[in-house]
């Protein structure tokens, strides 16, 4: 789900997908998933690795839906200005993304 051109909400993506996400167009991508939530879902450190890989910057700002605090919201807007666009914000299912997105925009921080 486009939020706009410079960013991208998605569900989980896969360390496979990384030569597919920078043929689209794609320089960086925010992994907001906790580790460890689900037993099919790749390591940050996998993300990471396939990342480096395929020369997409990557960033992991972990947290939970009960866990949205101001800091996050800063440290991800902070992450949004500083990286190279267009950008890959995705989660588990994509409804902590939005919600992160929509906070910091809501904020004015974006």
């Amino acid at each position: 789900m486009p939020a706009n051109s410079d960013i991208t909400i998605y569900k989980q993506i896969y360390p496979i997908q990384c030569p597919t996400l920078v043929q689209l167009g794609y320089c960086s991508v925010i992994n907001i998933r906790p580790d460890g939530e689900c037993e099919t879902q790749p390591s940050s450190d996998e993300l990471a690795t396939a990342a480096e890989q395929t020369n997409l910057a990557y960033v992991y700002l972990p947290y939970d839906c009960d866990r949205l605090s101001r800091q996050t919201i800063e440290a991800f807007a902070k992450h949004y200005h500083a990286l190279p666009k267009p950008i890959m914000l995705f989660c588990g299912t994509g409804n902590r993304a939005k919600l992160l997105y929509q906070s910091a925009l809501m904020q004015g921080l974006l």
